[in-house]
């Protein structure tokens, strides 16, 4: 699963858009801000050049199908620190981003 997380945060997957593919079409996200996204509130091309680290990952089955992932995330560009917690399921053949969602911590220090 953390190559799945890793897909998503990849700054090439994100500029090219190729990191639409894994989110499920009823897909949502609670990001840092509190503001609520769905997969048609994102950008086809994300610009994002930060580079991340992913720590501390963890995953639970919930089901056969379904799956939490959680992870401590290191943004090493801005050197911030979130918790991160997704639900990822089986879509057709594939595993799908079905839920994420990043709250930010008070320590940047690593």
């Amino acid at each position: 699963m953390i190559e799945y997380e890793l897909y998503h945060l990849d700054r090439e997957n994100r500029k090219s858009g190729q990191y639409l593919k894994f989110l499920h079409p009823e897909f949502k996200e609670f990001g840092q801000s509190g503001k609520v996204y769905r997969k048609e509130d994102l950008p086809k091309k994300f610009i994002d050049s930060s580079e991340y680290e992913i720590m501390e990952f963890m995953f639970q089955d919930l089901s056969i199908e379904s799956r939490l992932c959680t992870y401590v995330l290191h943004n090493k560009t801005a050197n911030k620190v979130s918790h991160r917690s997704s639900v990822w399921i089986r879509h057709g053949d594939d595993w799908k981003l079905l839920f994420h969602q990043g709250t930010s911590t008070a320590d940047k220090n690593l």
